[in-house]
């Protein structure tokens, strides 16, 4: 909620109710304390509106709506992948998970541009909300600019229920070429004259554009 909001009178109502029950609720010094905040939104004393958003935390910026789509669309490519891996031969398998990366191992909330994937991936761990994949070792040092990547392989292939073995190892990245010092940045462009939504991805020392994900047929 920002500090403009309270300028509502709707919101500053809402607020004041809320105060006013939790007053009732704590029957002891903390009821001085709702009296004050009551009085401010009461008085509308707009200095002091921060003081009432202080005792609320959010969790950073919020959760981009494409964002949650593309954390689905990652665990969906893990699921697919996992179980059609384990129709396969054997042998095949054995060669796939030993030089793919077939497990999940999630997102680094300590990146800014992984911080809010990560917050949604957490929130979908928690309540169970989609099919979430068998997770890794942590230790495969894939990033989001590898998954982006994953996206834009499995989009051709996403219809299939069953994805064979060329699909699997054409949507999976091979281990030992997740260093390749490719990052995405938090960067979205828009092609000019095109909705095609872009990202700007730093590569060694030069930087370049490309699909944020690729059209589907």
């Amino acid at each position: 909620m920002k500090v403009q909001s309270l300028e509502n009178s709707a919101i500053r109502l809402i607020m004041f109710n809320q105060y006013k029950i939790m007053s009732l609720l704590n029957r002891n010094d903390e009821e001085d304390f709702y009296g004050y905040y009551q009085d401010i939104i009461v008085n509308g004393i707009e200095k002091k509106y921060p003081v009432l958003l202080e005792p609320i935390s959010f969790g950073g910026a919020g959760v981009p709506i494409k964002v949650s789509e593309d954390v689905e669309l990652i665990l969906e490519i893990f699921c697919k992948i996992q179980s059609s891996v384990r129709k396969l031969d054997t042998e095949i398998q054995r060669d796939i998970r030993k030089g793919y990366h077939v497990y999940f191992d999630g997102f680094d909330a300590g990146k800014d541009i992984e911080q809010p994937y990560y917050t949604y991936y957490e929130f979908v761990q928690k309540y169970k909300e989609v099919k979430l994949p068998q997770k890794g070792d942590g230790e495969s040092g894939l990033t989001l600019h590898h998954y982006n990547q994953m996206m834009n392989s499995y989009m051709k292939h996403g219809s299939d229920e069953i994805l064979d073995e060329d699909k699997i190892r054409s949507i999976c990245i091979r281990k030992g070429e997740e260093a390749g010092g490719s990052e995405a940045i938090l960067v979205d462009f828009t092609d000019p004259g095109s909705s095609l939504s872009l990202q700007l991805v730093k590569e060694d020392k030069t930087y370049h554009l490309e699909p944020k994900q690729a059209d589907t047929e």
